[in-house]
């Protein structure tokens, strides 16, 4: 009877250290694979460790990188949640709380042939196009969810512009893919439309966008030599 208590601690210990340390490492690999499809767009997860046993799990440097430009849209440096654990194995996963903290947001755009090309609107219509799934079967609904201390900087390397800012915290309730929670990924779409609408009033004074899609170059090139003709003309009267 001692063998057998003995055997059943072993296991029952055995099978702890195999969720604590390689279940993350699964759970880890599928948000990536998931969230990548889902959102068209790499991601990686530095960092992912839950507790099973209390429904607490917190990662560390997400990034969700960019497909046409360097480096990454948003880089979240602290996720916390609080879920409830049992909804883990389920398909039903219950969140109560989020918070994301430390977040940078990078805006990169390209000015081109008349066309300005950037990382926001290439992703928002991804999502509109419906070019994004998921391979998982899983639902979700966060209760609650907290964003704090964001930057957003907008870059243009050709352009050699860079600017940053720091926006104000954001909190959203019942977000998720449930038939009972807001569309996590309409959220996305008003997060975007936020980021566009601040990029143009608050970075770049003067519709400075509006100006660089109407400028022309052949114009100024134009205006240019209409002055050295009159200078010309001036000269030789």
């Amino acid at each position: 009877m001692k063998k057998f208590f003995v055997t059943i601690i072993i296991v029952i210990i055995s099978f702890y250290f195999f969720i604590e340390f390689i279940g993350d490492r699964l759970i880890k690999n599928v948000l990536q694979e998931n969230i990548s499809s889902s959102l068209n767009r790499d991601i990686t997860i530095e960092k992912l460790n839950i507790n099973y046993l209390n429904g607490k799990a917190k990662a560390k440097g997400i990034s969700l990188l960019n497909k046409k430009f360097d480096g990454y849209l948003i880089r979240i440096e602290f996720i916390d949640v609080n879920l409830d654990a049992f909804s883990i194995f389920s398909n039903d996963i219950i969140i109560n709380d989020v918070l994301l903290e430390n977040i940078k947001v990078n805006y990169y755009f390209n000015f081109a042939e008349k066309i300005i090309s950037d990382n926001v609107r290439s992703l928002k219509q991804d999502m509109e196009n419906k070019n994004t799934y998921s391979d998982s079967n899983k639902f979700f609904n966060i209760k609650n969810l907290d964003v704090k201390n964001i930057s957003l900087t907008a870059l243009s390397p050709n352009l050699n512009i860079e600017k940053s800012i720091t926006l104000s915290d954001m909190n959203f309730s019942n977000v998720g893919n449930t038939d009972q929670s807001k569309d996590y990924k309409d959220i996305l779409k008003d997060i975007f439309n936020d980021t566009m609408y601040t990029v143009k009033e608050k970075i770049f004074s003067e519709n400075f966008l509006e100006k660089l899609e109407n400028f022309d170059p052949n114009d100024i090139e134009n205006k240019v030599k209409d002055k050295l003709k009159n200078k010309l003309k001036k000269l030789i009267n």
